[in-house]
């Protein structure tokens, strides 16, 4: 095998390895709650990861972002770690994480549709038509018109819904925010995130209290451990694919996601679950799919959402 095809497979192995990865975090997060309040365990991950990513930055002796940069990754952790995984963390409580993965597919449809109302990406009919199939497919998978959905079902549901959509917008603003190099991007973000999780949490009443039970234990190592591992695995295949074929990544995520969550947490594999998927992972692709003179300006901004997650 030549040079070129070696370095092909490493990065198909790397891709897939970070999508089996990746698809694990809802089970985890799903396996945290059951001890931990959920704002609370989310803001425990963050911190621990936030002190990794600096731990990072003071080896490399790389200076840290100031003045809009700084600005720029304070408002990229609010959107992308505060509140989209608050949302993410209330919202596993109540649905399963193969569902929630599939809804969280059409997070780079949405960062394009938020990018278009920025003014920094050309509106397009064609994603509206994506969107539009997506929504129809999280309608099928909840079970709308049908006994399946409940208020507590529905409500789990809408929070990965807006979690999606500010996850979309931490990218849209890094986008219009100075360049911040990865490290500092995630340590100031993650930090920032796991501060508004922690004051959100006090606020809310929940409980402080040190983790007991031995799974915990694993998913709260497993959470942080991924955390690291996804943003060096994709910061690696991007540099060796096209940004917009990286993106692709949330479409293959519930992959993983489905069958770990079937095997671990009991998720019912329902006709819904798997119609309503297509619908989602169609509409996204059909939103997603680039087009010639939009390729540019769509990769740089689809960029964000894959760097580090």
């Amino acid at each position: 095998m030549n040079t070129a095809g070696r370095k092909d497979t490493q990065t198909v192995l790397v891709f897939v390895g970070a999508l089996i990865v990746a698809g694990g975090n809802g089970v985890a997060i799903r396996y945290s709650n059951r001890e931990l309040d959920p704002l609370f365990g989310a803001a425990l991950r963050f911190a621990v990861a936030a002190l990794i990513f600096a731990l990072v930055m003071a080896a490399e002796r790389k200076k840290w972002p100031r003045g809009r940069q700084l600005v720029g990754a304070f408002l990229y952790g609010l959107l992308n770690f505060g509140l989209a995984y608050g949302l993410i963390y209330e919202g596993l409580r109540e649905v399963h994480a193969g569902l929630a993965q599939i809804v969280l597919a059409s997070v780079p449809l949405a960062t394009l549709l938020l990018a278009a109302g920025a003014g920094i990406e050309a509106f397009s009919w064609r994603r509206l038509t994506g969107t539009v199939v997506a929504i129809a497919g999280i309608a099928v998978m909840s079970g709308v018109g049908t006994t399946m959905l409940s208020a507590s079902s529905l409500l789990g549901i809408v929070a990965i819904v807006a979690a999606a959509v500010s996850v979309g917008a931490g990218a849209v603003v890094v986008k219009v925010f100075p360049p911040t190099p990865g490290a500092a991007l995630n340590a100031i973000g993650m930090g920032t995130g796991a501060l508004t999780l922690a004051i959100a949490s006090l606020a809310s009443g929940e409980h402080w209290t040190a983790p007991t039970r031995s799974t915990t234990f694993g998913a709260l190592g497993f959470l942080v451990v991924s955390t690291v591992i996804l943003f060096a695995a994709f910061l690696f295949v991007l540099r060796r694919w096209s940004a917009s074929a990286t993106a692709y990544q949330f479409l293959f995520l519930p992959i993983p996601a489905l069958i770990l969550s079937s095997f671990l947490d009991g998720e019912p594999l329902t006709p819904g679950l798997f119609l309503g998927g297509l619908l989602v992972l169609g509409g996204s692709y059909l939103g997603m799919r680039p087009r010639t003179r939009e390729g540019h300006s769509r990769g740089a901004v689809v960029r964000t959402v894959a760097h580090g997650k």
